[in-house]
């Protein structure tokens, strides 16, 4: 749980008392709140450059992910990877677009990558 004003100031009911949770190990106290809360569907990227090769490998904290998907811009379509993929820089200037899909088709927010020659 967060500790915040809102927690200081007011008491979870369960049953019509305190929830059972307080002051047990089941209820874990945190100051921070980016510790315990995060954007789900979001990809982070790992990358690595040897001569025209670029490893990328893709992260995200999607519940339920089904699929990642790449596109390379300007006008190329959507199309599914794995989390890590391989892939030749052809041009001077690389602009690849990826989001993360869930099992209901959720598509996540597009994370964009330019990798400069």
């Amino acid at each position: 749980m967060l500790v915040d004003e809102y927690f200081k100031n007011h008491t979870w009911i369960w049953d019509r008392k305190p929830h059972w949770a307080y002051n047990t190990e089941f209820m874990k106290l945190i100051g921070d709140r980016n510790a315990i809360e995060w954007t789900p569907n979001v990809i982070t990227t790992a990358i690595k450059i040897k001569g025209k090769i670029a490893t990328i490998e893709l992260r995200s904290n999607t519940p339920n992910l089904k699929t990642y998907q790449m596109k390379e811009l300007p006008d190329s379509d959507w199309k599914d990877i794995s989390n890590s993929i391989e892939m030749e820089l052809k041009k001077e200037r690389n602009e690849i677009h990826f989001r993360a899909v869930n099992l209901a088709g959720v598509k996540g927010p597009e994370h964009k990558i330019i990798i400069a020659n």
